[in-house]
């Protein structure tokens, strides 16, 4: 369209006064008038068009701007970035170099120490083999030490429940009044014995290797000891345990007993009658310094004996200061009660 105006133009420079030309050119003029006006519409209508798009084209531009200054913004914080993550990368790298010198001195000194570990080691190990030889030679001391002292601690168990004892029987003073006249002076001999066991406990260090030399002969010569501590130990032992009364005085509720045999007479350590409950029985017991089982054995063999003879339940006992542990499933076998002062 701005060609054919063009042209429209040089026709009328040419021709400047075709007004007084023929009719059949006034009607050629007057088509291409009408034919200019649309030109024209037209033309103003892309001049509009196009200063729309002018304006648009601009706030793209403005736009465009404002973002290429942001970029550029961006790019600056960038580039400082940079520079600071270079400056760290180098201080980084020294502080690198410095954990790598320190770490070669750390590994000298470790070298330095394992050396040292290995020397202390063999040392160790030396004082170890020592420390066994040592702990062996010990133990074999404590062996001997243990051998004899073994006498001596049962001298010393016994003496202090010997002392146990007569604290209990102090307790029960009362019930002892009714018999202090048939005691005959037990009582003060008693307290005179306690003054004295201190001095034979004393004495008892001194004589332990002669004991344990004469220990095979220990049940004959505490033998009555070993019946006088078990009159006064059973009575109150089976009462409390059994619920068993003895009859009789206070401390010879048992005492020894000869039952004619055959022509023969067989002793009883102890014998006592009294009452379990309701039913009559008697107590039929041995004395031994130490039981073993050939011990519950001969007492079996020695029930069987007196069987016939004896008028009430026969309840058994073996009494000892120490009880053998072979001694306890014969004697359980045969419902025998086996009583330790040391075991109570």
């Amino acid at each position: 369209m701005p060609k054919s105006k063009g042209a429209n133009k040089k026709r009328r420079l040419k021709n400047p006064n075709n007004e007084g030309t023929s009719a059949g050119h006034g009607a050629e003029n007057t088509g291409q008038v009408g034919g200019l006006e649309g030109a024209l519409q037209r033309l103003t209508e892309g001049v509009i068009a196009l200063a729309e798009g002018q304006k648009h084209l601009q706030a793209t531009v403005t736009q465009l701007v404002e973002w290429q200054q942001q970029t550029q913004g961006t790019v600056a914080q960038l580039v400082e970035g940079q520079i600071r993550l270079q400056n760290t990368v180098s201080q980084l790298a020294e502080e690198n170099r410095r954990l790598a010198e320190g770490q070669e001195r750390l590994w000298q000194a470790v070298t330095q120490l394992a050396k040292g570990q290995d020397e202390l080691q063999q040392a160790v190990t030396r004082l170890t083999e020592e420390n066994r030889k040592l702990a062996e030679g010990q133990e074999r001391l404590w062996e001997a030490v243990g051998q004899l002292t073994e006498g001596q601690q049962r001298l010393q168990e016994t003496v202090a429940h010997l002392a146990e004892e007569n604290r209990k029987l102090a307790e029960g003073q009362e019930r002892l009044q009714e018999t202090v006249a048939q005691l005959v002076g037990v009582q003060l001999q008693l307290q005179t014995t306690v003054s004295q066991l201190a001095e034979e406990s004393r004495k008892a260090m001194v004589v332990l290797k002669e004991v344990s030399r004469k220990v095979g002969r220990l049940d004959e010569q505490l033998g009555m000891t070993v019946e006088s501590v078990a009159q006064i130990v059973l009575p109150g032992y089976l009462e409390r345990h059994f619920g068993i009364k003895l009859e009789g005085k206070l401390g010879y509720e048992l005492k020894p007993m000869f039952f004619r045999l055959n022509g023969e007479w067989e002793q009883v350590d102890l014998y006592g009658e009294g009452t379990m409950g309701k039913e009559e029985i008697c107590i039929v017991c041995e004395c031994k310094a130490k039981i073993y089982e050939r011990d519950v054995h001969a007492f079996v063999k020695k029930l069987e004996r007196l069987w016939g003879l004896l008028r009430k339940r026969p309840i058994p006992v073996l009494f000892g200061y120490s009880i053998h542990p072979s001694a306890q499933e014969p004697a359980s076998s045969h419902n025998i009660l086996l009583v330790s002062p040391l075991h109570r």
